[in-house]
C-alpha cells in the first residue's frame, strides 16, 4: 500500500474522508487542508487520487459495502482506531459518496471511536429515500413537484398514465444516478418498460408527469432544519450529452428554489449537506419543480467550493465546533470546467446541433439503394454534395468562437496545485486486482 510521510503540524482537528478516489474528495481535502485540519483518506481500492494528493496526511483501505455490511462496518472501525490521532482534537467521519445512508444508519456503531459522522440523521434521511416516500412527503407539505403515481400493478399504471398524460416518466422506486428512468411515449411502450422494471426492480415504477425546462441543482447545508448556505447552478455542458455528468457549470441565483428548499428542510428537521434537484422552464416568476434530494455530497462541490461556499469547512465546524462561522459569498456566473471531458462533450454539441442528420440519412440510404439505376459514380458525387449540405459550416464556426470564449471564462475543475494526483486513476487497476472486476463508476 502507498504510504505517506507523516507530518508534525498542529492541526485544529482531523477529517477522514471516505471514496478517496473521486475528485469530490479531493476538493473537500484541499479546502479542509487549509482551513488548518488534518486529512486521512479512505476507500476500498489503493492508488486513489488521495493517496496522491498533497492535502492529505495519511491513507487506508476497508472492505467493500457490497461484499457484506459487516465486513465493511468492522474494517471501517478497525482502522478509524488504528488511525485515531491522541491530540484530543475533533476527529470527525465524512462520508464523500452514497456511503452516507449508510453510515447515517449506523451512526451509533462509531461511538466512542469517533466525535461524529458528518451525516443527517438516518430519520430525517428515511422522509426522503426512496422516491414513493419522497413524493408523499412533498404532496403532504404541498411542495411543487410533478405529479407522481405510484402504481401497485399493471393497471394502476396504465390508469395514471392516462391520467397524467403522455409523454410521462417512469423512475425505478429506490435506484440511483438515472438508472431505469424512461421517457414513455404511448401506452404500449408504458406496457413493456413498466414490467421490465417490475422484472429487474422488483416492483413496478412511479408513473411522473414530465415537466419542461431544464436541470438545476440546489447545494444547502442545515442546522437543525434551518438553511444557512446554498447555492445554485446548472451544467452548461454534460457528457454524455443527455445523460451524463457535467463537464461545464455555472453559478445561477437560487431564487426559483430556495422557498421551496427551506420548506422541505424546515419539515425533515435537516442537519448536514444536501444536494437537491428541480427543474424549472427559466420563468422568473414561477418556482421550479422539485425532483429529488440527495443526502451527500454532489459532483459539483469544486464548483460550489469556487463559487464561494465551502461546504467541507462549513460542515466540518457544524459537526466539530458547533456552528458555522466560515463565511459564503456566492459569486453568480462563476464557471467552471472539467479539462478534457468538456471538450468532448462540447464538439458532441457542436455535431448534433450544426448537422442535419435526416439529409445525411437521405443521401446515404439514396448511394446504398439496390433499386436506384444511377451508376455509383453519378450517386458518390450526390452523396457529396448533399454531405456538404448537411453541415451548415456557419453555425460550426460560430459555435466554435462562442464555446472559445465559454472555455476562457471558466477554471479548471482539476488542482494545477497537486501535480500527483492524476495517479489515482490506478484505482482502475487496483480494483481488478482486488475484485477481479472494473468498478462501477467506470462501468457506467
Amino acid at each position: 500500500m502507498f504510504e505517506k510521510e507523516k507530518s508534525e503540524k498542529t492541526y485544529k482537528g482531523t477529517v477522514v474522508l471516505t471514496y478517496g478516489r473521486s475528485m469530490m474528495s479531493l476538493s473537500a481535502a484541499a479546502s479542509l487542508r487549509r482551513y488548518g485540519v488534518r486529512v486521512i483518506g479512505c476507500d476500498d481500492v489503493e492508488m486513489t487520487v488521495l493517496n496522491f494528493s498533497k492535502h492529505v496526511d495519511e491513507c487506508f483501505v476497508y472492505e467493500p459495502c457490497e461484499d457484506g455490511e459487516e465486513a465493511y462496518l468492522s474494517s471501517l472501525k478497525e482502522q478509524l482506531i488504528k488511525h485515531k490521532p491522541d491530540d484530543g482534537k475533533p476527529y470527525i467521519l465524512m462520508p464523500m459518496f452514497r456511503d452516507a445512508k449508510i453510515l447515517a444508519r449506523y451512526e451509533s456503531y462509531f461511538k466512542g471511536v469517533i466525535d461524529a459522522v458528518a451525516v443527517p440523521d438516518v430519520q430525517s434521511i428515511s422522509q426522503i429515500s426512496p422516491k414513493d416516500v419522497f413524493a408523499k412527503k412533498c404532496q403532504e407539505h404541498d411542495l411543487k413537484i410533478p405529479k407522481t403515481i405510484d402504481p401497485s400493478s399493471l393497471e394502476d399504471a396504465e390508469r395514471a398514465a392516462q391520467e397524467i398524460g403522455f409523454p410521462v416518466l417512469i423512475k425505478p422506486v429506490d435506484e440511483r444516478g438515472g438508472r431505469g428512468i424512461h421517457k414513455i411515449k404511448d401506452m404500449e411502450e408504458l406496457r413493456l418498460r413498466a414490467e421490465e422494471s417490475k422484472h429487474q426492480y422488483g416492483r413496478y415504477p412511479l408513473v411522473q408527469e414530465l415537466i419542461d425546462g431544464e436541470d438545476y441543482c440546489v447545494a444547502v447545508l442545515c442546522d437543525q432544519g434551518d438553511v444557512i448556505s446554498h447555492m445554485a447552478y446548472k451544467n452548461l455542458y454534460q457528457f454524455p450529452k443527455d445523460s451524463g455528468a457535467g463537464s461545464m457549470r455555472e453559478t445561477i441565483p437560487d431564487t426559483p428554489f430556495i422557498e421551496t428548499v427551506r420548506a422541505l428542510m424546515k419539515a425533515i428537521n435537516w442537519h448536514g449537506v444536501a444536494e437537491i434537484d428541480f427543474r424549472w422552464n427559466g420563468d422568473e416568476g414561477e418556482q421550479g419543480y422539485l425532483i429529488e434530494v440527495n443526502a451527500r455530497f454532489w459532483a459539483g462541490l469544486h464548483h460550489s467550493i469556487e463559487s464561494g461556499v465551502d461546504f467541507p469547512v462549513q460542515l466540518y465546524q457544524l459537526f466539530a465546533e458547533g456552528r458555522v462561522t466560515y463565511p459564503s459569498n456566492v459569486v453568480i456566473g462563476h464557471k467552471t470546467k472539467i479539462p478534457g471531458l468538456w471538450t468532448v462533450s462540447a464538439i458532441q454539441e457542436i455535431a448534433e446541433e450544426a448537422t442535419h442528420f435526416d439529409e445525411f440519412k437521405k443521401a446515404w440510404a439514396d448511394i446504398c439503394d439496390v433499386n436506384n439505376d444511377a451508376p455509383l459514380s453519378q450517386r458518390l458525387r450526390q452523396f457529396l454534395t448533399a454531405t456538404e449540405k448537411s453541415v451548415d459550416l456557419k453555425e460550426v464556426k460560430e459555435n466554435i468562437n462562442n464555446i472559445s470564449k465559454l472555455s476562457k471564462e471558466s477554471n479548471n475543475e482539476l488542482d494545477v496545485d497537486d501535480p500527483f494526483v492524476g495517479l489515482g486513476s490506478l484505482f482502475v487497476l487496483s480494483s481488478l486486482i482486488k475484485h477481479g472486476k472494473l468498478p462501477p463508476e467506470v462501468k457506467m
